[in-house]
Formats: C-alpha cells, structure tokens, sequence
C-alpha cells in the first residue's frame, strides 16, 4: 500500500482530503486491484484518524472503485475499462444534450463566465488546475440547460467523472487538446448554434474516452 501522509493545511474537510488520495492512489496504480483498505493502516500512512478513513471509504465504494467484501473489508476494484467505457457512453449523450441546451438558454451572465475560463490556459502538467477548470465549466453548462432532470442525471455520474478525468489528463498532451476541444464548445454556445455545440461536446468524450481505455489497458 503506497500512501503518504496528506497536507492538513488544505482547508477543506479531512474526509474529503482522504478520499482524494486514495482515489489519485487508485487510480494511478499505487493501489492495485484486490488490495484491501484497512482503516488502520489507511489511517496511519496517512496520519489521521479512523473516522474520516471510513467516510471516505464509503465514497469510494459510492464510486464503484472499491467493494465492501464480507470478512475482507473494503477492497479495491479500480477502473475496468469495460466500466469506463460505458459510463462515457452515457456522458457522450447527457453532455451532448448538455451543450445543445445551453447554447440555446445560455444567459449573457453565463456565456461571459465561459469566455473568462478560457482567458488563461494553465500550464501543461498542472492537473488540479485543468481539473478545476473543467469541472466549472460543467457546472456552467449544467446550470444554463434549465432541465433539473438532466442536471439531476449529471450529478448522479460527477463522482464517476471525477474519476475518469484524472486518468483522462494525465499527459499534458491530453490536457491541451481537451483544453481546445472546451474552446471549441464555448465557441459553438457563444455562436447559439446547439447541434454544433452538441457535436463538439460529443467529439470531446470520445476523445477523452480514447484516452482512458487507452490508459487503463496498460494497468
């Protein structure tokens, strides 16, 4: 089990900061399928306590990345990439709708944060920082589809897309090509052209989706 202690200077709850390293953990191999998460030993590489280990636990299981085994624990699933597969199968077509939809309820509030996302690409190798970023961006989106049924669906998969981003901008090759295929939708939204905006979004999963099956099939 390759885990470090986490920064405590971070100020959001420990529960959260716990889970975040075991996902990154999990993701990047350093926990590998069929290893168990005893909350002992979780908590004291990484120097907390039992009760914000459990918490997270239950999140990754949430996730479907780890599995509660009668008289095992919590053991590590990781990311099948038949799994992968299907969930950006589904985001091809909720993200698609996503776009099409804000394109053409965006409000001019909206569609100027979206352009200021766009003012200052990040350095390539600064995951958090493309991270972030694009999670806003889907918030934006989300938010100007006006349909709380598909913004309802969309947050039923943020975990799982969490998840996946981290595998998909791994290489700062992918981070700037996932960065022009993001411009490449704010333009479509900003020029109110919905099916344009819907393709681009659709093109942007397939892309991302390549790069994970891609990642994970090396694992």
């Amino acid at each position: 089990m390759t885990l470090f202690p986490i920064e405590l200077t971070d100020m959001r709850p420990i529960r959260d900061l716990v889970y975040e390293s075991l996902r990154n953990a999990i993701m990047t191999g350093h926990l590998a399928p069929g290893e168990r998460l005893v909350e002992s030993e979780v908590a004291e590489k990484l120097e907390v306590s039992r009760t914000p280990v459990r918490e997270a636990l239950r999140m990754l299981e949430k996730d479907g990345i780890a599995v509660a085994v009668p008289r095992r624990g919590t053991v590590v699933v990781g990311l099948k990439v038949e799994d992968a597969l299907e969930i950006y199968n589904i985001l091809s077509v909720l993200e698609g709708l996503v776009a099409r939809l804000a394109a053409q309820h965006a409000t001019a509030e909206e569609i100027l944060a979206l352009k200021e996302l766009k003012k200052t690409k990040p350095p390539l190798g600064a995951f958090a920082e493309y991270a972030r970023i694009f999670a806003e961006f889907n918030a934006i989106l989300n938010r100007a589809s006006r349909s709380e049924r598909l913004i309802r669906l969309m947050d039923t998969y943020a975990s799982q897309l969490s998840c996946l981003r981290y595998v998909s901008l791994d290489t700062p090759e992918r981070q700037s090509a996932s960065w022009d295929e993001h411009l490449g939708i704010i333009e479509a939204i900003e020029r109110r052209d919905g099916l344009l905006a819907e393709e681009r979004a659709k093109e942007h999963v397939a892309h991302a989706m390549q790069a994970v099956a891609a990642r994970v099939k090396k694992r």
